[in-house]
């Protein structure tokens, strides 16, 4: 079997941990690994690292390569999306890396989102094993939860008539509902939350794509088909497929899935104090109940007397709400970003190919930055007009490249950098490397920084 891992996202939903240069797919809540990691170590039991597509985005390559270095991974596949789209040109993408692998058109696909919680993974392995047969037969499948609660946030899946044990052909979806009808949809044992994880044959969704839709003309050479990716339209495979298609089923699971989609989901899914709250953090709280208190970095969270509260600090930005308000969380990354706030969009720290960034502060002239360069990496060649540079080891041992010429810096000391000349840094030790940099200049903008490699 083939598993899909689609390992994009927006970051919007649970800002200002997730934002889009980082998802919540690599956030750390639940456990030492991240959402996207879990993922991947549940696909790890089903099949092995070479049977595995992570598609994603340009953006978050370097991401997932380092978090699948972390799991000893490093076999899984990567595809590429060439610019970012929907979840149907997505799996288009992956069903055509397949194709070009020339795989057998009865191979089973499963289609995992990176970015969900699972608790019971027997019981999500036995949903798998059951939707396999069922795929076999000719069915798209999806997976269903029974539902626990009445979540207005999720889709729902109404159930037609039993196949077998468990498994139902699906009569219709039903959208996020109020509340009324999610309570009514909780008691009826009619419905169950759609998971959106999906199953099929190669051979199966080749041909609905071919139908359905045609401008993802999966008869193209590979390099053609790349290159007409931009042209494909945004849309999910919820919307471009299944909606249309004919023989659809559902798994019927109980494997205490949830879709981590809002700071209430979070909540419902993290242990409790004696007061109801979730506590994770620099957090002092007096006479509140029923919260989530979570305060990243060196800030401290103090409350007095909330109730049904979500509190959320990051090193830049403090989110503050009522747990009932939780899915909007949008509207204020939506207004961060019409005002053209940075904070909505990036962290402090930022991932690239050879470590990390971490702005500590910013002047008129100047900006100060740490920079964290892991073992073995280094900087691009690179070089400013604009701008002169000072750097002071911190840790580790760099060879750094100036104009050529080569020197090694070992911790405690430092280099600089004048305008107009290329350097490079490279990590030689056998620990990251961490450095302070300090650029200072007239004009500190990115379009400043030019690449020589």
């Amino acid at each position: 079997m083939k598993v899909f891992i689609l390992g994009g996202g927006k970051g919007t939903r649970l800002w200002p941990l997730s934002r889009e240069n980082f998802p919540k797919q690599f956030i750390r809540l639940f456990s030492e690994y991240s959402l996207f990691q879990e993922t991947v170590r549940r696909a790890l039991e089903l099949t092995s690292q070479e049977e595995i597509f992570v598609i994603t985005g340009k953006r978050y390559e370097w991401l997932i390569r380092s978090e699948l270095e972390e799991l000893g991974a490093e076999n899984v596949n990567i595809v590429v999306e060439p610019i970012g789209r929907n979840t149907a040109p997505a799996i288009a993408l992956g069903v055509k890396e397949l194709l070009r692998l020339e795989t057998p058109p009865n191979e089973c696909i499963l289609v995992l989102p990176s970015d969900h919680l699972i608790r019971d993974e027997n019981a999500f392995k036995d949903a798998v094993e059951r939707g396999k047969n069922i795929a076999k037969k000719g069915y798209i499948v999806l997976f269903g939860e029974k539902p626990a609660y009445p979540e207005t946030g999720y889709g729902y899946i109404k159930l037609h008539k039993e196949l077998e044990k468990g498994v139902y052909e699906v009569d219709r979806f039903e959208e996020k509902p109020d509340y009324d009808k999610a309570k009514e949809y909780v008691k009826d044992g009619l419905h169950l939350w759609n998971c959106g994880i999906f199953l099929f044959t190669l051979e199966r969704i080749v041909k609905d794509y071919m139908e359905y839709m045609p401008e993802v003309n999966l008869n193209l050479k590979y390099e053609e088909f790349t290159r007409s990716f931009p042209d494909f339209p945004d849309i999910s495979f919820d919307y471009a497929i299944l909606e249309k298609t004919k023989k659809l089923a559902v798994v019927k699971m109980e494997a205490k899935w949830s879709d981590v989609g809002s700071w209430k989901a979070v909540y419902d899914n993290m242990e409790k104090n004696g007061n109801g709250n979730v506590v994770i953090g620099d957090v002092d709280a007096i006479e509140t109940e029923n919260s989530l208190l979570l305060s990243q970095g060196n800030n401290l969270i103090a409350c007095v007397g909330l109730k049904d509260f979500i509190v959320v600090g990051t090193e830049d930005a403090t989110l503050i709400m009522r747990k009932e308000e939780s899915q909007r969380v949008r509207d204020i990354v939506k207004h961060l970003k019409e005002k053209g706030d940075e904070r909505a969009v990036e962290h402090i720290t930022s991932f690239t190919p050879f470590g990390s960034i971490t702005k500590l502060e910013n002047g008129e002239r100047y900006r100060i930055r740490k920079l964290v360069i892991k073992k073995g990496k280094e900087t691009p060649l690179q070089m400013h007009h604009h701008r002169t540079v000072h750097f002071i080891i911190l840790r580790g041992t760099a060879k750094v490249r100036i104009n050529g010429s080569e020197r090694f810096y070992h911790e405690n000391e430092s280099f600089f950098i004048p305008k107009s000349i290329p350097y490079k840094i490279i990590n030689v030790g056998r620990i990251p490397l961490e450095i302070i940099e300090v650029e200072s200049g007239e004009y500190l903008g990115e379009d400043d920084v030019e690449i020589l490699e």
